[in-house]
């Protein structure tokens, strides 16, 4: 009988131990919860929202056409005199300006990327190589392979010069147009003044401005460099910052186009916004704001047609959308 007293004795104290502590939780949520009159948020949480706020002033450019895009991975986008050019994971595909399905042809290998040259050969950067078409779509030529590790992510051609951006191995290939390799640029060189790239993500654009210099997007510094043609650092400019002059996250900006006037257009990933820059990296104005996206990871590709409007492809929303400058800021 003792032994069954003093079990119970114990029992009873555990069951009274329990209660308090349940007491106690429950007052303590009801005083957190109503001190101050309100929740209390918590401090570490990072809101991005702030960010996503453009001044209207700021906006520059309105939105003058959209239309769908009926492919189920669109990756890249270029124009070819009035008609724009777009490549997804398996087609070749051509548009004209009253959203008109031109051409459509599957590709020989997975698409990552498109240009076209001044004479009008469509080039496609695929995982690890680079195809040439013509207008038709035929398959004129196919490169060699790059390597396994390589990921082509954007082109750019200059006569007989064919600049390869590859995020895989980090490096920008000068080749002639049979595919052989001139010259490695950007590759980490004190000499040349040249820090190497910093590729967080397979964002790794690059252009040509209109003096035929090379303009290649270093994402993890978040700036555009400059290179003459030895492969030496010429200029360049950029700065890491959430606001809305600067390029934020990880990698950006993720791509980028350059106008007749030797100005940018830059896009963004993580908050999708596109951008004006004058000819010495001075941010001018928006031409496209957050809330005019899905809140999605991907940067839309951009090019600039004849008419200097910027063409983007909206990898989310699967839509080529035409943005055109506005006239004496009315819409």
């Amino acid at each position: 009988m003792l032994v069954n007293k003093t079990m119970n004795r114990k029992l009873v104290n555990i069951v009274l131990i329990v209660l308090a502590l349940a007491i106690v939780v429950i007052i303590g949520k009801d005083f957190i919860g109503k001190k101050a009159g309100k929740n209390i948020e918590n401090p570490y949480e990072y809101n991005m929202d702030e960010f996503r706020k453009v001044d209207s002033t700021t906006i520059l450019y309105r939105e003058a056409l959209t239309f769908p895009v009926n492919v189920d991975e669109p990756k890249g986008i270029a124009i070819s005199g009035k008609q724009i050019v777009v490549v997804s994971e398996k087609f070749l595909l051509k548009y004209d300006y009253t959203a008109k399905e031109l051409l459509r042809k599957e590709l020989p290998d997975t698409a990552n990327c498109v240009t076209v040259a001044a004479n009008n050969e469509i080039w496609v950067g695929t995982l690890h190589s680079v195809a040439l078409f013509d207008q038709g779509g035929t398959l004129l030529k196919r490169w060699n392979s790059f390597g396994d590790r390589s990921v082509i992510t954007s082109l750019a051609v200059s006569g007989e010069n064919v600049y390869v951006a590859d995020a895989g191995n980090r490096i920008v290939y000068h080749c002639n147009t049979a595919g052989q390799i001139l010259a490695k640029i950007g590759a980490k060189n004190e000499q040349k003044g040249v820090a190497g790239y910093i590729i967080p993500s397979p964002y790794f654009d690059l252009a040509m401005d209109d003096g035929g210099f090379l303009w290649v997007a270093n994402t993890g510094r978040h700036s555009l460099e400059n290179y003459n043609a030895d492969g030496s650092l010429r200029t360049s400019w950029g700065k890491a910052s959430f606001k809305i002059d600067g390029f934020t996250g990880c990698c950006n900006p993720a791509q980028f186009a350059i106008l007749a006037d030797n100005s940018f257009i830059t896009s963004e990933k993580g908050i999708p916004r596109i951008k004006l820059y004058d000819q010495h990296g001075v941010f001018k104005g928006v031409v496209a704001s957050p809330d005019m996206f899905k809140d999605g990871w991907y940067a839309p590709d951009i090019a600039i047609d004849a008419d200097q409007r910027v063409v983007a492809l909206d990898l989310d929303r699967k839509q080529v959308r035409i943005f055109e400058k506005k006239q004496n800021g009315n819409n």
